[in-house]
Parts: C-alpha cells; sequence; structure tokens
C-alpha cells in the first residue's frame, strides 16, 4: 500500500526548502505553485510544490526567470530547449574558465 503524500502548511514547507513564507506568496503569484486548500482554508503544499520551488531557486541562480520557470513546469518545449541550449553554453564556458584556471595554477 502507497503511503500518503506528506502535505506542508506554507510554514513549514518554506522552511522544508530554506526558503521564507513571502517567497512562496510571490511564487504562488507568479503561477509556479497551486496548493490545495484544507477545510480550514490553509493552503496546503505537496512534494511536487517543494521540487518546483528547488527548481525555481537552481533556474533563478544560473540567470533563468520566474518565467522561464513556469513555461517549463507547464511543458513548453520550445522554451525548454531554447533553455537547455543556453545551459550548454553556460557549461561549455565554464569548462574552458576550468582550462585556463589549471594551467595558470600549474604556473603558480
Amino acid at each position: 500500500m502507497a503511503e500518503p503524500e506528506i502535505k506542508w502548511k506554507r510554514g513549514e514547507l518554506a522552511e522544508a526548502c530554506g526558503v521564507n513564507s513571502e517567497t512562496l506568496r510571490f511564487y504562488e503569484k507568479a503561477g509556479l505553485l497551486k496548493p490545495e486548500r484544507a477545510a480550514n482554508g490553509y493552503r496546503l503544499y505537496g512534494m511536487a510544490d517543494a521540487k518546483r520551488i528547488r527548481l525555481a531557486q537552481r533556474a533563478v541562480g544560473v540567470g533563468f526567470s520566474l518565467e522561464d520557470v513556469k513555461s517549463w513546469i507547464e511543458g513548453d518545449s520550445v522554451r525548454m530547449e531554447k533553455a537547455l541550449v543556453r545551459v550548454e553554453a553556460k557549461i561549455d564556458e565554464l569548462e574552458r574558465l576550468r582550462k585556463s584556471l589549471r594551467k595558470k595554477l600549474k604556473k603558480v
């Protein structure tokens, strides 16, 4: 038998993901999160929401927008392909930088 999915209140999810409640409100307004509502009106978030938050944090941290993230979540393959091209170009750039730094370190 499958275990029931974990459900968090806003503060619990924020703490679990290392963000604050205002960030969750912002992500909800941006359309990244669509929490369920408990009978008492509390927003309830699941594991999918936690994954979206982590994706958003990583993506924004490397220069993507929340609009980009929202489009990926919605399955926009064109924007995902464009993002992948950007990511691969950045990886290439970082690998060249690593190679250059290693060369310089050998000379030191």
